[in-house]
């Protein structure tokens, strides 16, 4: 298994992965869309300059051309900046211009924001997740941050305990989308 930026090949996989996420955060766009135009418009989003490497960092665990799991981040000063991608593309997928997929600020400016963890349900159990989050001082020294932090629901413990595991402390709490979550941060 490699870690590894994330190559255009892999967004198909990534996108799957990452609705299982936006499902648990319970995402009002997830009703107003259909699954075709939230697939297209991930796609297109994450397949954009400013989501492979310009802005945001895509992450893969992958065993040869199968991503096991993947997490997205980027500093938290470039966070409208990523979520401001989105509309860009809601015309040619016919999305309402009201939409809004993410809208809240989740990351303080200075930190390396971990968006997404997530390793595919096949694969869970098998320490990539940890491989992934040890992965991340890589690359928040890359950055020029010295500060990794994410958010974890009060509902999913068991990430909560993953996180402080491998050197994770709670900060503080954050409400984002009417749900609760704990904001964590290490320090690189």
């Amino acid at each position: 298994m490699q870690i590894q930026a994330a190559q255009l090949k892999d967004v198909p996989q990534i996108i799957e992965l990452v609705k299982v996420v936006l499902e648990e955060m319970e995402l009002p766009a997830l009703h107003e869309l259909s699954d075709s135009q939230l697939t297209q418009l991930f796609e297109k989003t994450f397949s954009s300059p400013e989501y492979q490497g310009q802005l945001a960092d895509l992450i893969v665990a992958k065993q040869d051309d199968e991503v096991l799991g993947m997490m997205f981040g980027y500093v938290g000063k470039y966070e409208q900046q990523l979520f401001d991608v989105f509309p860009r593309y809601y015309a040619a997928l016919q999305i309402p211009k009201t939409t809004k997929i993410f809208w809240e600020p989740e990351a303080d400016a200075d930190e390396w924001y971990l968006n997404t963890l997530c390793v595919a349900e096949a694969h869970r159990g098998k320490g990539i997740g940890t491989k992934l989050l040890n992965y991340l001082p890589t690359v928040a020294k890359q950055a020029h941050t010295k500060e990794v932090g994410l958010l974890v629901d009060f509902e999913n413990p068991e990430a909560a305990k993953l996180y402080e595991r491998v050197g994770f402390k709670n900060e503080r709490v954050q409400v984002v989308a009417n749900h609760h979550y704990y904001h964590l941060k290490k320090r690189v």
